[in-house]
């Protein structure tokens, strides 16, 4: 760690400086590190918190108990080739006019800098809500989760009051986009296998998902939201539509038109905003805090940066709207990144970024799952094996990367 500050905190000119190990981060350094190979007066450098990569699609199963947290970190030496310096540390701040990222480890200076630092979850202000339910944003959070909802079922092992059992047994969901559905689905299917080991019914515990629009999945097919919706519902699953959170109380989600969602374990998949960090940067920002950028990615008025990832505010030309951030929004854009560094280095003309949709799928219990490919729509096993051949395939890839040789121009 202390020669890669050290290089970092020279001339930095020949320094590429990727700040983030999330899904496009870590992709700008694995496609970068063949490019570099007959260029050893630049440098490449990752910044990262962790020493570890988490596969975020994969956190709804850590939350339900069905796949340990370790499952999804993957050890980043285990996929960084030698040519990437890796720096452990946490980010606090940048030095626009002196090029330099600030950090616990001191200073680093970026001759290009790519910003793929990801988000945070979004509570939109809504107030008792940070301090009233847990996030799903980190292998640790979905442990939390999955502790809580031991420790919900053992206090309600402890009552004998029957409606004050079911209370307590209840989780409420917050947010029903991929991430809230995935997670009451896989909840509604374990939840009644560890209430047995307590003591309790298998039919006690009861999962709530909260939605403030008028549907889960917003964005999706009418088709595939009815299929992932029959499915929750086959599993037990409460859905509330139309269902905004006013506040969260010490007695639950207290929603606008007044009713109270009670339960004993509160989690909030509602939405993600950019790091706190960069509110204060200085850096051009957007919907929900997230830095816009031109069409090769690069930061507004800024050419020495890149944004990708969920931090980057990328209008879709097609649409209009700015792209979610889903994991393969974040992949194409960190190719695109990579692919432009590497063309600044060649002199060559740097390549607009175009999203490449592949499709929608979304597990929807531990079975189940739904999927929009190529306009078709399918729901049930079969979409269930696809997220997992997805899940699989990708962590082959990023193992496949770090011998990855660029085709030939």
């Amino acid at each position: 760690m202390e020669d890669a500050v050290n290089a970092s905190t020279a001339e930095s000119g020949g320094q590429i400086v990727v700040a983030g190990a999330g899904y496009a981060g870590l992709h700008v350094a694995l496609r970068l590190t063949a490019r570099l190979r007959n260029r050893p007066e630049t440098t490449l450098t990752l910044i990262d918190r962790h020493d570890y990569h988490q596969a975020l699609t994969e956190l709804p199963r850590v939350a339900a108990g069905t796949r340990a947290a370790d499952a999804v970190r993957i050890p980043l030496q285990d996929m960084l080739a030698e040519r990437v310096r890796f720096v452990q540390t946490e980010i606090n701040g940048f030095d626009l006019p002196g090029r330099q990222l600030l950090t616990g480890a001191g200073p680093v200076g970026w001759g290009r800098l790519v910003l793929a630092l990801g988000s945070r979850p979004n509570d939109f202000a809504i107030p008792g809500l940070a301090q009233r339910t847990l996030s799903l944003y980190s292998a640790g959070d979905a442990e939390r989760v999955w502790a809580a909802a031991g420790n919900a079922l053992t206090a309600a092992a402890a009552v004998t009051d029957p409606g004050q059992q079911r209370r307590l047994a209840t989780v409420v969901v917050g947010g029903g986009g991929a991430t809230g559905v995935e997670l009451a689905g896989e909840l509604a299917e374990m939840l009644p296998k560890a209430a047995s080991r307590h003591g309790l019914a298998p039919d006690l515990p009861a999962v709530r998902l909260v939605e403030a629009g008028p549907t889960i999945l917003a964005g999706s097919s009418t088709q595939l939201i009815d299929k992932a919706a029959r499915i929750l519902s086959d599993l037990g699953v409460q859905v509330l539509t139309d269902a905004a959170v006013a506040a969260a109380t010490e007695d639950g989600f207290r929603l606008e038109d007044g009713r109270l969602v009670e339960g004993g374990v509160f989690v909030w998949a509602g939405g993600l905003k950019a790091p706190e960090i960069v509110a204060d940067s200085g850096l051009p920002t957007g919907h929900n805090g997230r830095v816009k950028v031109d069409r090769f990615l690069r930061v507004l008025d800024r050419q020495d940066i890149y944004a990708a990832g969920d931090l980057a505010s990328v209008t879709d030309p097609r649409t209009g709207h700015v792209l979610p951030s889903l994991a393969q929004v974040a992949l194409d854009e960190g190719e695109t990144v990579a692919r432009n560094l590497d063309a600044e280095l060649e002199g060559r003309p740097l390549e607009a970024f175009s999203f490449r949709d592949k499709g929608f799928v979304v597990s929807v219990g531990a079975r189940r799952g739904v999927a929009d490919i190529a306009g078709i729509t399918s729901g049930g096993r079969m979409a269930h094996l696809l997220k997992d051949a997805i899940e699989w395939e990708y962590r082959q890839s990023v193992r496949h990367l770090r011998g990855w040789d660029p085709a030939p121009r």
